[in-house]
């Protein structure tokens, strides 16, 4: 421990006398500065962790907005089409003149049975720049319409179509519609 010594004038007889009482009222300690140092720093580190979940919890969000996004464009351009075939034809999925380059030829909802993209496309064949890393899948099932969650295997006058939406293999979206013959 330091001692400090203070020169005080007075009561002596030389006039002046040393006091050697420590100085502890304005000392700081080196064990007070580490152990500011490390408050301080463990403070920063709680900081730096809560402000990274906060970022992760919002890349998260924006894939899943993302793909439902995806998934939606994907269901809406199928709605639009036809419940069968407009020429008759009975087969279900696409049929021999329907290109699978292209959306555009595609007429009817058994069409789009199967598909998947990677990364996804528009109608008309274009890559859709935005979407590397993502994979679009689609499936449509006849069901039963009075209760779509019941699959049958052949005509019942209501499809099912599911499209899945994924980024780098992990599932960001998944939407469904049920389409009937009226």
């Amino acid at each position: 421990m330091s001692r400090a010594f203070l020169l005080v004038g007075g009561a002596t007889r030389a006039g002046w006398r040393w006091d050697r009482r420590p100085n502890r009222a304005s000392a700081f300690t080196l064990i007070e500065a580490i152990i500011s140092t490390i408050i301080v720093a463990v403070m920063f580190v709680a900081a730096l962790n809560t402000v990274g979940a906060a970022r992760l919890t919002q890349y998260q969000a924006s894939l899943v907005s993302r793909g439902r996004l995806l998934a939606e464009a994907l269901l809406s351009e199928i709605l639009r089409q036809a419940y069968r075939d407009p020429d008759g034809t009975p087969v279900f999925g696409r049929e021999a003149n329907e290109s699978s380059a292209t959306r555009a030829t595609w007429d009817d909802v058994d069409d789009y049975d199967q598909l998947s993209e990677t990364p996804p496309v528009a109608q008309d064949g274009t890559v859709l720049t935005i979407a590397t890393g993502w994979r679009r899948t689609t499936q449509v099932e006849w069901v039963d319409p009075a209760n779509p969650a019941a699959v049958v295997g052949s005509e019942s006058n209501a499809k099912r179509i599911t499209v899945t939406v994924t980024f780098n293999a992990v599932p960001q979206a998944v939407v469904t519609a049920l389409r009937t013959n009226n």
